[in-house]
């Protein structure tokens, strides 16, 4: 009795699963399928967008080449070729350097459309574009070391590495770059971007162990006891 009481529990069960199965057995299965294909399109995606932002650091880095060694319309067309892309993380940097271009071509008006371009483009580097408009040399001389308190420390920090890299002045360039991945408080895409840098000049400096000790804000001297 025990024997046909239990087989007919597990007919009962068997059956209950087969009609589960084919009222979601379909479901569960593109279920299944959607989210493997997601998954494998969000690794695509995530490659994708690594690749193109080593390309655009490697472009970046071919356009310094060609302004140290004066070769100022080979920077304008790579730097133009950078900037078509206004939702770039290189866009406002390509403008700055291809406005740098202009002016040492002499082209100064030029320099100028580029730098009002950019201000009215971009909020990021806009104020910066701005500032360094009212001087027509394109930034040739090294930024003073910005503030903590100022807008857009980080994007002047930066941009002031860059010109550091420029002038030839590697070391202090990477440590200003170090400084602003190692920098919390920095937006994480200026933090993406330089980490990519550091990678093409200086992938020790991504290897070292941060210090216990905070870093100093960037440029900062050493200010004397009282």
């Amino acid at each position: 009795m025990n024997e046909l009481v239990r087989e007919i529990e597990e007919d009962i069960r068997q059956e209950r699963i087969d009609k589960l199965w084919h009222s979601f057995g379909k479901i569960i299965v593109a279920s299944s399928l959607a989210i493997i294909l997601g998954t494998i399109g969000v690794v695509v995606y995530q490659n994708h967008t690594r690749s193109i932002a080593m390309d655009n650091t490697a472009q970046m880095l071919k356009g310094m080449d060609r302004i140290n060694i004066e070769d100022f319309k080979g920077a304008v067309a790579l730097f133009d070729q950078m900037s078509q892309d206004p939702k770039s993380g290189y866009y406002g940097l390509a403008m700055l350097r291809k406005a740098q271009s202009y002016a040492a071509l002499g082209q100064v008006a030029d320099a100028q459309k580029t730098y009002e371009t950019l201000a009215k483009t971009d909020p990021f580097t806009g104020p910066l574009a701005k500032m360094l408009s009212y001087g027509n040399d394109a930034g040739s001389e090294v930024l003073p070391a910005p503030d903590k308190s100022a807008p857009l420390y980080y994007m002047q920090c930066e941009f002031r590495a860059w010109q550091l890299f420029q002038q030839g002045k590697k070391e202090q360039a990477v440590d200003q770059f170090a400084a602003i991945v190692a920098d919390d408080q920095a937006p994480a895409t200026i933090r993406e971007r330089v980490s990519e840098v550091l990678q093409h000049i200086a992938p020790e400096k991504l290897a070292e162990k941060p210090t216990e000790q905070p870093a100093k804000p960037l440029g900062e001297k050493d200010v004397p006891k009282e």
